[in-house]
């Protein structure tokens, strides 16, 4: 064909028909694609320069990044409404000032810093903890980057870290400020509760025929059927690889050897002892124990250690004092060892239990690692195979006819919701495992291709959509007893909210709790002291109530819906407690207040960068990205 082609180039009729074809393409906008200057600098920070191919590939892969969320359907069109043009463009901007003053101040990382970060991310570890060339590539691929592009980005961003580095190590949140925060969430508050439940009024009006209708009406969403799909599907999953895979002898070594530690228990052993400074006083307790003294009574008296200071529990040989470990190790359970000087005193060890270690052998392990070498082989192998389905799709092949010259697992369901339900309300048979099949399935459109998507479990799959039949609203008929239980709901809530202002007015004039819920069918409670957190989690106390209760002053009053809706409570304030000083909670505040800090003086820096930096936005070279003017307009 290509040669045909050659051969005839020099024809007339060939040279017409290119003619045709580049006036056509005049008319559909060549020249834009003349214009288009992708190594242009769309924004310019100072001699630094963000090119329209790196802006562009940071748009789409923001792009894919929704798609993973939205499904396949979020397209570029949309990207553009909600802004994310700008929002790149901005962090474009950003990147570029940092940038800017990292190469004034000379900052970089060395090729073979660069080469070690790389090694150590866990990002392109396999399930060994090995670097992968292969899952390097692929997630490099996955992302728009190629080696090359991805190792400058991670200079650049190692070099900010820098940056960051210098001005954030010295950052210091204020004592005062973070004992005030401190206060604010763990001041203790005790409180006692009146309860009432909706369900536990009486005498509330039934509804009639008016009132379920116009509640039918005005609370359509309560009484909606879902949204059901039908969908056609194929799946990939390394298990479905494993019979075709092979792990030769040599890999299943390698892989026992890799994760020798892992089949490897060390010995250890249960221990007690008794500690004194002297030597006399050991003496005098290891005597009193020949002598079948127990060990614990003998403890306390002549050590003043009570059995929970004895025990140290499960320990290794490393774990024990220097000079002691051999001899605990060669005791025997149940067995009190003669006094052992160490730094810390004199020592007197019981053992209680003794755990030999060892190491499972290769045969023993063997079908499991197998079985996990396979595994690897096969995500290996998945990859090149989602290529072909990719091909096959691009070709026209159906899911059936894709899924069948690739031996791979296909399937149907005629109707599903978007919780993975039937018509019947259990959940759908045949689903595939992979968590974002439902959420991508109520994504594509009915009549799309669809797109072959990598799942968070190592799967893959491929979902389109043959029908949808759309949400409508159930007929009153069909839903009565439904709606004349939410009309009795509503009102007992009415009703409680009534009687709880009626309650609470009381409180407020001198009545205890105590004594109102001797009426009516109040519950009483005391609740334990509780900071601000502890109180939200409450059922019995909303957080709108909770906001109430922290404002105000000892043996005041509240009231408010609980946490569920389906209850009232009345409560009062019985003790206020300030926060004592706990150094690990302090240490955490301490940490919450300098990052907010930090996060703050970035904030400035970044505005200090702005005036300090002069910044370019070419909208053309935008506008000529996206084939289309004013796209930021």
């Amino acid at each position: 064909m290509l040669n045909a082609l050659r051969n005839s180039a020099g024809t007339w009729v060939v040279k017409v028909f290119l003619g045709l074809l580049v006036l056509s393409f005049a008319a559909w906008g060549i020249g834009d694609i003349f214009r288009l200057q992708p190594d242009a600098a769309v924004v310019k920070v100072g001699d630094t320069e963000i090119t329209g191919y790196e802006f562009l590939n940071d748009f789409n892969r923001q792009v894919r990044r929704m798609q993973q969320s939205l499904g396949p359907s979020f397209d570029t069109q949309q990207a553009r409404q909600l802004g994310m043009v700008d929002q790149v463009l901005q962090q474009a901007i950003t990147r570029a000032l940092y940038d800017q003053e990292v190469a004034e101040l000379e900052l970089t990382m060395s090729d073979a810093d660069i080469a070690a970060w790389i090694k150590q991310s866990s990002t392109f570890k396999n399930s060994f903890g090995r670097f992968d060339k292969l899952l390097f590539e692929r997630r490099l691929s996955e992302n728009g980057f190629n080696e090359q592009s991805y190792i400058a980005a991670s200079r650049r961003d190692l070099s900010r870290e820098q940056l960051f580095d210098s001005m954030m190590s010295g950052t210091k949140a204020p004592a005062s400020m973070v004992r005030s925060f401190f206060q604010f969430q763990l001041e203790n508050r005790t409180f006692e509760v009146l309860n009432l439940a909706y369900d536990k009024i009486g005498n509330v009006a039934a509804p009639g025929a008016a009132d379920l209708a116009a509640y039918h009406e005005a609370h359509k969403d309560q009484f909606m059927a879902p949204e059901y799909r039908a969908l056609s599907y194929l799946t990939l999953r390394p298990e479905d690889l494993l019979e075709e895979t092979l792990a030769s002898a040599d890999e299943v070594a390698d892989a026992y050897e890799a994760r020798l530690n892992e089949f490897t228990t060390q010995s250890s052993r249960e221990v007690e002892q008794i500690v004194v400074a002297d030597e006399d006083a050991a003496n005098t307790i290891a005597g009193r124990l020949k002598d079948g003294g127990d060990f614990y009574a003998v403890a306390m008296e002549l050590a003043d250690l009570d059995k929970e200071s004895v025990g140290l529990g499960r320990v290794l040989k490393d774990d024990l004092p220097d000079g002691t470990a051999d001899a605990v190790f060669a005791m025997s359970s149940g067995q009190i060892s003669e006094p052992v000087k160490t730094d810390l005193g004199w020592h007197i060890f019981r053992v209680l239990k003794v755990t030999e270690g060892g190491a499972k052998t290769l045969d023993q392990v063997r079908s499991q690692l197998t079985r996990d070498v396979k595994l690897e082989k096969a995500g290996a192998a998945m990859f090149e195979l989602a290529n072909k389905v990719e091909d096959e799709l691009a070709g026209g092949s159906s899911i059936r006819e894709i899924a069948e010259a690739l031996n791979l697992k296909h399937g149907v369901v005629g109707a599903v919701d978007n919780f993975g339900r039937g018509r019947d309300g259990e959940p759908a048979a045949g689903l595939p495992k992979a968590p974002e099949f439902i959420p991508d399935a109520f994504t594509v459109r009915p009549g799309d291709d669809g797109q072959l998507k990598e799942s968070s479990d190592g799967s893959y799959f491929l979902v389109q959509v043959d029908k949808v039949t759309e949400t409508t609203l159930k007929p009153l008929a069909k839903v009565h007893d439904d709606v004349v239980n939410a009309v009795l709901a509503e009102r007992r809530a009415e009703a409680g909210a009534v009687e709880a202002g009626k309650v609470a007015a009381e409180a407020g004039r001198g009545k205890t709790l105590a004594e109102l819920a001797q009426t009516g069918a109040w519950k009483y409670a005391a609740l334990k002291p509780m900071n601000r957190q502890q109180a939200a989690g409450n059922t019995q106390l909303s957080t709108d109530l909770v906001d109430k209760l922290f404002q105000l002053r000892n043996g005041e009053v509240a009231e408010g819906v609980s946490t569920d809706g389906k209850s009232h409570s009345v409560v009062r304030i019985v003790n206020i407690t300030a926060a004592t000083a706990q150094p690990d909670a302090m240490k955490k505040m301490d940490d919450a207040v300098r990052a907010s800090m930090t996060e703050d003086i970035l904030s400035q820096y970044r505005s200090a960068l702005q005036r300090k930096y002069d910044v370019e936005i070419n909208d053309g070279i935008i506008d000529s990205l996206f084939d289309e003017l004013n796209v930021r307009g």
